[in-house]
């Protein structure tokens, strides 16, 4: 199972998504403007299968701690 966060540039949550997908497999439902997507790794959940309330209760009291993505480019060989 993988949990997906969109989040805007100051890391406050806007929703959560929960995929199960084989491993290495993902999803993600397009953003509106100024939203980033995230995969979230290591939340503990109460049952296997987290509740909606369980993703909701999450993002009212969480916020994403590195909210701008940064990545390098290299040049294709």
């Amino acid at each position: 199972m993988a949990i997906y966060v969109h989040y805007d540039g100051t890391g406050s949550i806007h929703s959560l998504i929960s995929v199960h997908a084989p491993p290495g497999a993902g999803m993600m439902l397009v953003p509106n403007p100024g939203v980033f997507v995230a995969e979230i790794e290591g939340l503990q959940f109460k049952a296997d299968v987290p509740t909606p309330e369980e993703l909701s209760e999450i993002a009212k009291t969480h916020k994403v701690s590195s909210p701008v993505p940064r990545c390098k480019l290299a040049k294709k060989p």
